[in-house]
């Protein structure tokens, strides 16, 4: 999770990016900031795939779903798009960023995109939101989940 929140406030127009991120955040308890664009990344499942066991060695499969939450403050004295273009314009940041490191530092197996939520709007008000889901392959230890595998 430490790694895909460092990649992502990453993402910024002197890097390369269509836009700059604003903040990164995971989710906290109190809720979050508002400084669009930005996103908020989520911890969702993390399923485990025991497979067979040979030994203390031997390596446990997981599957960690995880939620980047994208807000846009749709601007219309500065930004002159529409919804869907600047959300889209995001989006795309976030999934050219996400694929650069599918491995996350050698941490997961695999960095997979499982789909986009469409665009919440709500009428009248400036603010839109979209999420990019990912499954993250990874594998540790079974004795120890400390230890990637």
């Amino acid at each position: 999770m430490k790694n895909i929140q460092a990649a992502l406030a990453a993402i910024t127009v002197a890097n390369g990016y269509a836009n700059t991120m604003n903040a990164v955040e995971r989710v906290l308890q109190r809720g979050q900031s508002s400084q669009p664009p930005m996103c908020y990344v989520i911890e969702g499942d993390d399923d485990a795939n025991q497979g067979p066991i040979f030994g203390p060695d031997s390596l446990l499969s997981r599957h960690l779903q995880v939620g980047v939450v994208l807000v846009v403050q749709q601007d219309e004295e500065i930004d002159a798009r529409s919804a869907s273009e600047a959300m889209n314009s995001l989006i795309a940041d976030v999934q050219k960023k996400m694929q650069e490191d599918f491995s996350r530092g050698g941490l997961a197996v695999n960095t997979e995109e499982t789909g986009v939520s469409p665009v919440q709007i709500e009428e009248g008000l400036p603010i839109l939101s979209a999420t990019v889901a990912y499954r993250i392959a990874y594998r540790h230890r079974r004795t120890d989940p400390t230890i990637a595998g």
